[in-house]
């Protein structure tokens, strides 16, 4: 064997990152380790696999790759380091580590240091690839594009067309119609006009705009804009989902599937009248929505507590409507704020909460179908061909909505629509009587709780009986008193609650009423109502009216009295919920 100083190898060059790696002795001399011509082939082999991919993922890949990358290379770059200030066992060794191991560690330790360099300097958008990493293993899409095309990744997840497009190849279980494929060379396509489309020709047309939240086409310039919405079966299609001039079909059922639906539906007369009786009923509307534990997505679902439950169960919740054709097609649509909107009222807080902006009806797909949740209530009616062509019509001449939270909101739509199919229910509630139902029921207060219950029942219990004896006239003389002697303290409460209602943006809004349109009172109207805000003048603080709200709990109160109703079980895999299970 001989010896070859460690000095030699320029020992401190070969070994920037970590420093001499020389083994300790017991004795406390330190010593080199040894290396033979097969370790110094094997390593050779491993970095020929790895080096590759990590400036393969370096170049085009997601960043939270990357740094795994980082750190499955570091013992192999810390072993090419060792063998370079190692003791070879014969001179072709020697050989070997001068001509081989030397030029491949400094490309390793070149490329490494560069892709530590990038991760570094990148901390955002690597937090922000983790994320998209994490979303693109639940929809179980080529893992492959996060190595090599990071920017379709980024662009399917960002626009959110990724659950689109997985959520219909989930409901029609076939990827070949939908799906993101890969060509023969393994690079991305994506569905556009009815056929497969490379990524790198859809990039250079398309891209994906977060201030208006749209998919845009590149090559329109100044006010011109054409933004494009996935449907099936002929995936992105250069039609806006919110200034479109008519309602488009989402989907279309296969015959046995609308049958199923048809069946559903039938199932509402059980509960309900039957309406234009002795007419063919060959449409089916329907309506959906999705309780949540949440009040934005944003935030995590608040706990399970039974202090929490009654503010659980008044969290508003999206409704969702669709019409279903003879032939199969459907068609989603609902309310929906624009991204400008969607900014105006959160900006500050929640100092413009309740402000007045524009929103639109979606004619393209509702922005919820395809949303994650944790069950889905869809009911179902049958309608005439004139009343599917009543609501259509409806939806096709329906300009800019003045949206607000409390006042006019995705509950104002259902109620027209619904009357539209021939039916009507309340939603109509107070911000006094929704702030008193948001509190948790006195049982459940922990030690006093159940004693403080019992007395209310007793309490109740001899009212009601007091009340059942006392003479009608008695009664209404009581009643008179009462109005007249808490007058003064309901209109303090009023002007208290109206304050709250100020306080959180009630009088505030995004656009001035267009020229011409006249302010209308705050009512209930069975139709959209033009206002300017909630609180236009200190006279409005005064009034009842303002306190009024619109709330989707009661919908979905009634929806679940209703036959025709089923429930979608939550899924890791976003998935239109239209047909009902098999029983």
């Amino acid at each position: 064997m001989s010896a070859i100083s460690p000095m030699s190898f320029d020992f401190w060059k070969v070994c920037p990152l970590f420093g001499s790696q020389a083994i300790p002795t017991t004795a406390g001399v330190t010593t080199l380790s040894v290396v033979d011509s097969s370790k110094v082939s094997n390593w050779l082999i491993r970095v020929g696999g790895v080096l590759p991919r990590l400036e393969r993922i370096a170049q085009n890949g997601a960043l939270s790759l990357l740094e795994k990358e980082i750190q499955n290379i570091t013992p192999l770059l810390r072993e090419g380091q060792e063998m370079g200030a190692s003791l070879p066992q014969s001179t072709m060794t020697v050989d070997m580590i001068d001509r081989l191991i030397k030029p491949r560690l400094d490309q390793l330790q070149q490329s490494y240091a560069s892709a530590q360099k990038k991760v570094s300097e990148n901390a955002e958008i690597k937090s922000e690839d983790e994320k998209i990493e994490k979303k693109w293993a639940q929809l179980g899409l080529p893992a492959s594009i996060l190595e090599d095309h990071i920017d379709c990744a980024r662009f399917l997840i960002e626009s959110a067309l990724a659950f689109k497009i997985v959520g219909f190849r989930e409901t029609c279980r076939n990827p070949d119609m939908h799906d993101v494929k890969l060509d023969n060379d393994g690079h991305p396509m994506i569905k556009v006009q009815g056929a497969f489309k490379r990524w790198e020709l859809i990039k250079q047309q398309l891209a994906y705009d977060s201030k208006t939240d749209q998919i845009r086409s590149r090559n329109y310039l100044g006010s011109i804009v054409q933004n494009w919405t996935y449907l099936s079966p002929d995936g992105l299609v250069p039609i806006d989902r919110l200034n479109h001039d008519r309602i488009v079909p989402i989907y279309r059922l296969s015959a046995a599937e609308r049958q199923r639906v048809m069946d559903q539906a039938r199932k509402f007369y059980e509960t309900n009248r039957e309406v234009d009786q002795g007419i063919p009923k060959d449409w089916v509307v329907q309506f959906h929505t999705s309780p949540r534990r949440q009040f934005v997505s944003t935030i995590p679902p608040f706990p399970e507590n039974p202090l929490l439950d009654n503010f659980v169960k008044n969290l508003n919740t999206h409704i969702v409507m669709r019409l279903i054709a003879p032939n199969g097609e459907v068609y989603s649509f609902g309310i929906e704020m624009p991204a400008e909107s969607q900014e105006f009222l959160w900006e500050d807080g929640m100092a413009k909460f309740l402000g007045t902006v524009t929103a639109k009806i979606n004619k393209a797909g509702d922005y919820e179908e395809f949303r994650p949740h944790v069950g889905r209530i869809v009911t179902s009616i049958p309608l005439t061909a004139q009343r599917a062509d009543n609501i259509i019509n409806l939806i096709n001449t329906t300009g800019d909505i003045r949206f607000n939270f409390l006042r006019q909101n995705c509950s104002n739509l259902m109620n027209i629509v619904l009357k539209q199919a021939g039916y009507d229910i309340a939603t109509e509630t107070t911000v006094k009587d929704f702030l008193v139902d948001i509190l948790p029921d006195v049982k459940h207060i922990p030690v006093i709780g159940p004693v403080i219950d019992k007395i209310n029942q007793f309490a109740e219990g001899i009212f009601s009986k007091i009340a059942s004896a006392t003479p009608e006239p008695i009664k209404n003389a009581v009643s008179l008193a009462g109005d007249v002697v808490f007058y003064i303290p309901r209109k303090i409460g009023t002007l208290a609650i109206n304050l709250l209602i100020k306080y959180l943006g009630g009088a505030t809004m995004l656009h001035e009423l267009p020229p011409g349109t006249e302010e209308e009172e705050l009512y209930n109207a069975g139709r959209f109502l033009n206002f300017s805000r909630l609180i236009r003048s200190w006279t409005d603080l005064f009034k009842e009216q303002t306190l009024e709200l619109y709330h989707s709990k009661y919908f979905v109160d009634w929806q679940k009295q209703q036959r025709s109703t089923f429930v979608e079980p939550g899924s890791l895999l976003p998935k239109l919920a239209i047909v009902p299970p098999v029983a």
